[in-house]
């Protein structure tokens, strides 16, 4: 009592308020010491604990903390116009219709959706295109080869993709009439590298001629759901990048996707920007795809729905049937195709149709007409009197005498055809680009259509939403290993910025290494971007190894960035090591535990400044703080160690406040601490079911701007006040019945299990202090363990506006879990999600259509809202998400099944890893006055959420160096700030001292608030390094294989990305 009975008359009111608070809320405290050294200006921050002992260093002077940023050339940011602002968004206000003669959104509403399979048979009575009109026929021989499902990257080039790509080409080398093409780089890549050079003379004469042809031009045939942006330009400019390098005559003209499960018309925009003059494209829901086919619309120009002057239309051909096989391409009759399957006679993994022939003069009249006769009926389904026919499947022509069979049955075939001028009907070998070129031309319009093509079903009620969450470890790590990677472009380019052009044979030889170790983590993340990589449908050894090769190149990304560091910052020292480690691939991210003082190194490669806290762990013994490079006090905490629901009594962790100018290299100093002017300390206290009494009132996290309250006997979330309007939030934790569901398919068996109700009784374990509040909720289910972290922060800026939940599932029990939350929002039957983290897709839910076809991907956002609120929902890895009533919102977390939903895969999924799912919850005000009411085609974020996203995906970058006589500055800008509408996509080597410069302008919302947080000004590119660094700017495509432009990049317009070629001049 000798503590107490020094306070002030002041700590004495703070602690009789705090008691008789905490014993009318039903808590009990196990004990409480609250020491106070300090003025009438410091506050007193009072923990409750029940174990371990923590020390809670809080300082709040406010004299202090007018001096505490430890930055050099931090100025205030200047406040930008609203009436400026709002002129940038005004791109989205009013826009209900682009133009587009078709939305996807509309015929989803109008169709009857029956529960049927359509692999056995499409379009019973359909009558074929009369031979009065002239037909044209394009066999494209084709091998799907996947770089990873059911066997691994390299077993499958070893085992299938060698022997296809040389059968093709000594198989074309020997008949100058046959046409094929290829679309993965990843395999090509292998392939070409193991060839002579007549080979590659000979496949450039192939190119040359129009007899291969290179479809796509991507590392991989990306999945379109869970990818983001700027993985699928990665994996884009890999392919393309590789294609001119070393093959420059196979320049890609259509874009081909046959396999992902969904399409995004994000995708469609991609593929302009890299110059691609029209797409294939295949899986899209059977009923949707019936109705285009049987109205003559599978070909159509897809536009962005944010776009109403059709600058972004691109040719678009959909597959007509449910496969891209030569079992169901040619024509409504599987049977009848199955008859022409010509590769079964030679490769024993086919079983021969009952009626599969060879070609002969006995047969030639009656089997021409047969296959003609469902051409012609495939014709009908087209508007352009053409038709292309996909001659192979998963791995073809994997055996030597495969394409001598398909060849040598159907070259008579067609010549008959062709010789028979009754038949009107022109049969040749044929590309993609062949089919674009002939049928682009025609005088018939076609139609535009805007939209998305999810969620996808390919027969009866089975939708693929399962994948959207599938495997989320590794979909984690992909996002980890984005994030890192981008930083480590940014540095490296920067740090080339900086070099001298003469080196040493040394460093050259260095460099040449250090370029071959980033380019291969470049192909790594492009590789996982695949249709059965990031979306968790692969075989569990060839997940594994996905895993293991994202963990190289993280650890390979942390070590270039190091180096990158130590180069910029003129450091001399070797030792700057990651605060935050992984061990290896299937372990968790951790804190490295912090012994002694260091200097600490943070790195922001975010275009604007940044406020934001930054967290460290060192040794529970130690009484270590964080000042600023020159000695500054610097806001902080000191918590306890608890990650992932266990506390680690051995370290504490240091919760710091930094601000950070744009893309800068900051440094900080852990040094002993002699003497707090203000201390807390108090032991742990967990409620628990024994400890907390049943009347007792919620838990409160957070003040003044952002307040939430949880049940303190539970932890469920319960209400979210912001800026004075409360969002009832009433979350639930819940569990689906997998018994059907698979990798792909989710099925759900019935409703879900509550995890979570005001009965449960949760461990919680609560932390407050002067940056952040933390509780801690721990839930058991049968053998799966879910943990529940809530943080809210205190400090000025966009970190202050978000409610921080992470989710961490350890799912040992077969099931899909969800967190919902069910709003008082009147959000009506409309919710928002992501496309590939650019645009926003609107949805309405369905009751004609099963739970399951009710969800959809969410990349990284998605929010409900009505007239007054929006709750947005910003996601650091993939989910599915849906709204399957007014003011719900859902996210599935983690699946498990023992069940094979029968889609390739012969298994279910067993092999999941204990997992964390960040997600950030952000309410906002929208504006009465402005908001448009539902219906709009075009919603987008907020600038806040905007910016929230940004930080989740690409937090600071934190390292640790030894202390030295070497003094290294406080703050190093290295970029000048972008508008707060433009993000910094890339800053990607090239070669010597060039580098890409990629830029996305942000679409944002009218309706919500803009926030005066910005640094806003147009700042010529020319102008956006910094003094010491010149530079040299010229626009560049993002395809090498198209010509330079002269747009004015200035004039960058929402939605639209931009890129230049950027060259340091010393």
């Amino acid at each position: 009592m000798s503590k107490l009975r020094r306070t002030t008359g002041l700590g004495v009111l703070i602690i009789l308020v705090v008691l008789a608070l905490y014993r009318h809320y039903g808590y009990t405290p196990a004990d409480l010491v609250v020491t106070e050294e300090s003025g009438e200006n410091d506050s007193v921050s009072v923990h409750f604990y029940e174990e371990e002992k923590v020390e809670i260093v809080a300082h709040s002077n406010s004299k202090q903390e007018e001096s505490t940023s430890s930055q050099e050339n931090i100025k205030t940011p200047v406040p930008v116009p609203r009436d400026t602002l709002k002129n940038r968004c005004s791109h989205s206000k009013g826009i209900h219709d682009n133009g587009a003669d078709l939305q996807v959104s509309d015929l989803v509403e109008s169709l009857e959706f029956r529960s049927e399979n359509p692999e056995t048979g499409h379009y019973p009575g359909l009558k074929p295109l009369p031979t009065s009109e002239e037909l044209t026929v394009f066999l494209v021989p084709h091998s799907h080869c996947d770089p990873g499902w059911l066997l691994q990257y390299k077993e499958y080039y070893e085992q299938n993709v060698r022997h296809i790509l040389t059968n093709f080409y000594q198989f074309a080398m020997q008949h100058d009439d046959f046409k094929y093409i290829y679309a993965e780089v990843s395999f090509f890549k292998l392939w070409w590298e193991e060839q002579k050079e007549k080979v590659k003379e000979d496949m450039g004469r192939l190119a040359r001629e129009g007899r291969f042809e290179f479809v796509q031009g991507g590392w991989v045939q990306n999945d379109e759901a869970n990818t983001h942006y700027f993985a699928i330009l990665n994996q884009m400019l890999d392919g393309h990048q590789w294609l001119h390098t070393n093959f420059p005559d196979a320049k890609p003209r259509a874009g081909w996707a046959i396999d992902p499960f969904g399409l995004s018309p994000f995708m469609a925009q991609v593929n302009k920007l890299f110059g691609l003059d029209a797409m294939h494209i295949q899986r899209v829901h059977y009923t949707v795809k019936k109705h285009l086919a049987e109205s003559r619309q599978l070909e159509f120009k897809w536009r962005q729905s944010w776009d109403s002057s059709g600058e972004t239309d691109i040719l678009t051909e959909l597959g007509a049937f449910s496969g891209y096989n030569s079992q169901s391409t040619c024509g409504p009759e599987p049977d009848v195709c199955y008859q022409y399957h010509f590769a079964a006679f030679t490769n024993p993994k086919f079983r021969p149709h009952r009626l599969l022939h060879k070609t002969s003069p006995v047969n030639l009249k009656e089997r021409s007409l047969k296959i003609l006769d469902q051409w012609r009926k495939k014709a009908a389904l087209h508007s352009a009197n053409a038709v292309f026919i996909e001659l192979g499947f998963d791995f073809s022509y994997v055996i030597k005498g495969d394409l001598d069979s398909v060849y040598d049955n159907y070259k008579p075939l067609m010549e008959y055809i062709n010789n028979s001028t009754e038949l009107n009907t022109q049969v040749k070998w044929g590309t993609v680009s062949d089919y674009f070129d002939h049928i682009k031309n025609k005088p018939d319009k076609f139609p535009t259509l805007s939209g998305d093509f999810f969620t996808y079903a390919d027969r009866f009620d089975h939708y693929w939403s399962g994948y959207f969450t599938t495997r989320p470890f590794n979909k984690n790590l992909d996002r980890v290993l984005e994030s890192s990677l981008r930083r480590t472009e940014i540095l490296f380019s920067l740090q080339r910025a900086k070099e001298d052009v003469k080196k040493k044979k040394e460093d050259v030889k260095k460099k040449k290494e250090d370029v071959e170790k980033l380019t291969r983590a470049r192909n790594t993340l492009s590789l996982f971007q695949h249709h059965d990589g990031i979306t968790g449908t692969a075989k569990p050894r060839v997940v594994d190894d996905y895993g293991s090769r994202l963990f190289k190149a993280y650890k390979a990304c942390d070590e270039l960035s190091a180096a990158a560091i130590r180069h910029i910052m003129a450091d001399s020292g070797t030792d700057l090591n990651p605060i935050r480690i992984r061990a290896a691939f299937k372990e968790l991210e951790k804190f490295r535990v912090l012994e002694k003082e260091v200097e600490l190194v943070v790195v922001s490669t975010i275009p604007r400044r940044t406020a934001a806290a930054q967290v460290i762990a060192v040794q529970a013994h130690l009484s270590l703080e964080v000042v600023g490079n020159r000695g500054e006090v610097i806001p902080q905490q000191v918590e306890p160690d608890i990650e992932y629901g266990k506390l680690n009594p051995k370290s504490k962790l240091i919760t710091f406040w930094t601000e950070l100018p744009s893309v800068s290299i900051n440094t900080f100093r852990l040094k002993n601490t002699e003497q707090v002017k203000t201390k807390t300390t108090a032991k742990m206290y967990t409620f628990g079911e024994k400890s907390v009494s049943p009347t007792c009132q919620d838990i409160v996290l957070g003040q003044n701007k952002l307040v939430i309250k949880l049940d303190c006997k539970s932890g469920r979330l319960k209400t979210i006040e912001k800026r004075g309007k409360t969002v009832d939030v009433n979350q639930e934790v819940i569990m689906y019945p997998s018994a059907l569901s698979g990798a792909y398919l989710f099925l759900p068996t019935g409703d879900p299990t509550q995890l979570l109700t005001d009965s449960t009784r949760a461990d919680i374990v609560l932390v407050k202090g002067s940056l952040r509040d933390r509780a801690m909720v721990t839930l058991k289910y049968q053998e799966s363990t879910i943990v529940l972290t809530y943080t809210v922060y205190h400090h000025q800026g966009s970190e202050s506006e978000y409610l921080d939940l992470e989710i961490m599932s350890d799912l040992k029990n077969n099931g899909d879990l969800a967190i919902r939350l069910k709003t008082d929002i009147k959000s009506g039957d409309s919710i928002y999600t992501d496309l590939n983290g650019h645009t926003i897709q609107h949805h309405k839910y369905k009751s004609k259509l099963k739970t399951q076809g009710n969800f959809f991907p969410m990349p990284s956002t998605a929010f409900i809202q009505d007239s007054s609120t929006r709750l947005s929902l910003l996601g650091s890895e993939p989910h599915g998400v849906a709204s399957l009533s007014e003011g719900w919102i859902e996210v599935i977390i983690d699946r498990r099944s023992k069940h094979d939903d029968g889609r390739g895969l012969g298994e279910g999924i067993q092999d999941n890893i204990p997992t964390p799912a960040h997600l950030r919850i952000l309410v906002e005000a929208r504006s009465e006055t402005q908001a448009r009411g539902e219906g709009y085609r075009v919603e987008n974020p907020s600038l806040v959420s905007h910016w929230t996203l940004q930080t989740l995906l690409h937090p600071a970058f934190l390292l640790s160096r030894p202390l030295s006589k070497q003094t290294l500055p406080a703050s190093v800008q290295l970029m000048k700030p972008l508008p707060c509408d433009e993000e910094l996509v890339n800053l990607r080597y090239v070669d010597n001292q060039t580098c890409q410069l990629i830029r996305r302008k942000l679409g944002f919302t009218c309706d919500i608030d803009v926030s005066n947080n910005c640094d806003y000004q147009d700042t010529a590119i020319e102008e956006l390094f910094t003094n010491d660094v010149t530079v040299t700017l010229e626009d560049h495509p993002f395809s090498p294989f198209h010509h330079k432009n002269d747009s004015n990049k200035s004039d960058l317009k929402a939605m639209e990305f931009s890129s230049e070629y950027v060259t340091f001049r010393n």
